[in-house]
């Protein structure tokens, strides 16, 4: 540190009045002289105290006697003792804008490849250490909730079409590693034509979407595909994203109420799940392979989703609003199919007049805390 001599010019607050006098300081050697009206007092130069570079605003000189002298930048400050002695890369940075936007433009990046590759990685070891009884409660719990918030009605499907569905279902689910804890359930629901699996093995299937089964092979090939998400415990780990994400955001914003919502909202989040790409993928491949070793065909699957796709302007809240059907997906299913695997009897409705006017789900949304359950 060079000891040459330093005027400088500024404010002089005592720290005991408010308002500042005008005052000179003389840095020379190891010595500072202050001066200014009615005033003259000497310091050693390693007892003064720069404050930190902020842009080009003025500068602040701590004294040892508890005041404060105001004055301008200037580059000879970095000469004196520093309050802050790493501060000069800051103010390097401050004073380059482009530089600090390429700092928060990778902040960005990173923050987004976290979320987009990283975020789904955490939420599957998260998921796989939750004990299955823990999510199975979380499931349970869900289900009520739904059922109490009348976003659920009895069903009102004849015991024998619900016997013909349930005994397909277990025939699906039978040695299956999450056997002991598949159950379906029937309901008859606003959100039309629609099969989704809750935490911990429940899957529910509306009356809608058992009506839209031109056969009960198409109806299980759906709750194949929700058997998938099971296996894969995709709903756990699209809940862990997605609260993970909230947890983020409230620490972020400071924000309690973002955290508070995500967690009392659980259950609207789960009937509303969007799965990614890659799991519906992953259930679809697993679903295919589950109706081969079955003896039932992957072309139910393609025929149904391509039906349905032509209804799904008529129900916002559809299997396909949570399972979008792509083009791909269907030629998928159909290249799974096996012409020469062995295939037990196609099972048919008793009735075909059982199903009458498909039930679309037009009917009043539930609405929760004031907001409207359906988009």
């Amino acid at each position: 540190m060079s000891a040459g001599a330093l005027t400088l010019e500024g404010r002089y607050y005592d720290g005991r009045r408010p308002l500042p006098v005008p005052a000179t300081l003389f840095v020379a050697g190891r010595q500072a002289v202050l001066i200014g009206e009615r005033l003259t007092e000497r310091f050693a130069r390693s007892t003064l105290r720069v404050s930190p570079r902020v842009a080009r605003s003025n500068r602040f000189i701590a004294l040892p006697n508890g005041g404060q002298l105001e004055c301008a930048d200037d580059p000879r400050l970095d000469l004196l003792p520093q309050e802050v002695p790493s501060e000069g890369l800051v103010a390097w940075l401050e004073q380059r804008v482009a530089v600090t936007v390429a700092s928060i433009a990778l902040t960005a990046v990173v923050l987004l490849s976290g979320y987009v590759y990283g975020l789904p990685v955490l939420a599957e070891k998260v998921a796989a250490r939750v004990p299955i009884e823990t999510e199975r409660e979380l499931g349970e719990k869900t289900l009520a909730w739904l059922d109490e918030h009348e976003w659920f009605e009895a069903s009102e499907l004849d015991e024998d079409i619900r016997g013909i569905v349930s005994r397909g279902f277990d025939e699906l689910k039978q040695g299956l590693p999450t056997e002991p804890h598949l159950r379906l359930e029937f309901r008859k629901s606003f959100v039309g034509p629609n099969a989704f699996a809750l935490p911990g093995g429940v899957v529910v299937v509306t009356d809608a979407m058992v009506r839209a089964g031109e056969s009960p092979d198409e109806v299980l090939a759906v709750l194949a595909h929700e058997i998938g998400h099971v296996e894969h415990r995709h709903t756990l780990r699209h809940l862990v994203q997605d609260s993970a994400l909230a947890v983020v955001i409230a620490t972020l914003t400071a924000d309690a109420a973002t955290l508070g919502g995500a967690v009392a909202g659980l259950p609207v989040v789960l009937a509303r799940a969007k799965y990614s790409r890659d799991f519906e993928s992953e259930a679809d491949a697993y679903a295919f392979e589950l109706l081969k070793e079955r003896g039932r065909s992957p072309e139910s699957f393609a025929a149904l989703m391509e039906r349905l796709s032509g209804k799904r302007e008529k129900a916002n809240q559809s299997f396909l609003s949570s399972h979008p059907v792509t083009a791909e997906r269907v030629e998928r299913a159909r290249a799974a199919v096996d012409p020469d695997a062995p295939r037990v009897p196609r099972a048919e409705w008793p009735d075909r007049d059982w199903r009458g006017k498909e039930d679309t789900g037009e009917c009043e949304v539930p609405a929760d805390d004031g907001e409207a359950a359906a988009d």
